[in-house]
């Protein structure tokens, strides 16, 4: 199944997203235009990117009350709507530069209606693309939503990396334990890994170690689906998170794009993150594809 339709969300508010990180998914989804070679049917299907910007509503006692409330409403309700207008503005303006179809459309939400309307939208899209600045408790807070509720995978980026993105991918790994989610991870992924020229498969022996018959099992799978993979045990030490692990294994390999199940545990309609998932959310090394 080709990837027909990225969802590219943009909030105004607190902070708007920046021109580099909407160029960055531009650049990403360009790996997925129909090159003059290819053939059939799907290999035809053009990607488009939707951007949904959001206008944010400033809700009285979402931040503090007092005296001077409502001058402080007014002046941040005037901020995100400007942000939002900049967003638009500068989705189109980088649109214009590439090849990729698009849309845009301009939205005014309460955080809370925000979050449900997006959860809906994710769910008639093929993937959700979203970038995320380390230490920021609302966009950690939206792509849980989003991984947990729209059933749909989710690309998570970081908004000002360590090192460049990828703009083609190169080098795809799979964090493989044999569970649900990691299963539904792959499946989700196969259009990332059909593009790939190296996808390499890797397990934590000291955290859900694979017999060798069943990381052979997962090779012949994905060799079902015309993908070449090579997999390998690697050792994550007491020394290393199970976040500084992965971030490790993706340098050390130049890997362009992970691929993961996410975990949670729901407990009064609330999810408790997994290590692994919490520390992607908080910190993705690269392009980062989560699905639940």
């Amino acid at each position: 199944m080709a990837i027909r339709d990225f969802l590219l969300p943009l909030a105004s508010y607190p902070k708007p997203a920046s021109k580099a990180a909407i160029e960055s998914v531009f650049r990403f989804v360009e790996n997925f235009l129909p090159s003059d070679g290819q053939t059939g049917h799907q290999s035809r299907i053009a990607p488009r990117i939707s951007a949904l910007v959001y206008e944010i509503e400033i809700e009285t006692g979402l931040y503090f009350e007092g005296a001077h409330m409502g001058e402080f409403l007014e002046r941040e309700a005037g901020k995100s709507a400007v942000n939002a207008q900049q967003l638009v503005h500068s989705f189109e303006e980088i649109a214009a530069r590439h090849t990729v179809m698009h849309r845009c459309r301009l939205e005014r939400r309460t955080p809370y209606g925000m979050t449900r309307n997006l959860v809906e939208s994710a769910r008639l899209h093929h993937v959700t693309v979203q970038p995320l600045r380390k230490d920021t408790e609302d966009q950690f807070d939206l792509a849980e939503q989003l991984i947990f509720e729209s059933g749909r995978p989710v690309l998570i980026f970081p908004e000002e990396p360590v090192r460049p993105l990828a703009t083609a991918i190169q080098t795809v790994a799979v964090a493989w334990d044999g569970s649900r989610q990691a299963a539904r991870a792959v499946a989700d992924a196969l259009p990332f890994l059909r593009r790939a020229r190296t996808v390499r498969a890797f397990t934590a022996t000291d955290d859900k170690p694979l017999s060798s018959a069943q990381a052979q099992q997962f090779v012949e799978y994905l060799a079902g689906f015309g993908i070449e993979a090579i997999h390998e045990d690697v050792k994550k030490t007491d020394q290393h998170s199970i976040g500084s692990f992965m971030e490790a294994y993706v340098a050390s390999r130049e890997v362009d794009l992970l691929v993961m199940g996410a975990y949670g545990h729901s407990r009064l309609r609330e999810f408790i993150l997994g290590g692994a998932t919490r520390s992607m959310l908080a910190s993705p090394p690269c392009w980062v594809l989560l699905s639940h």
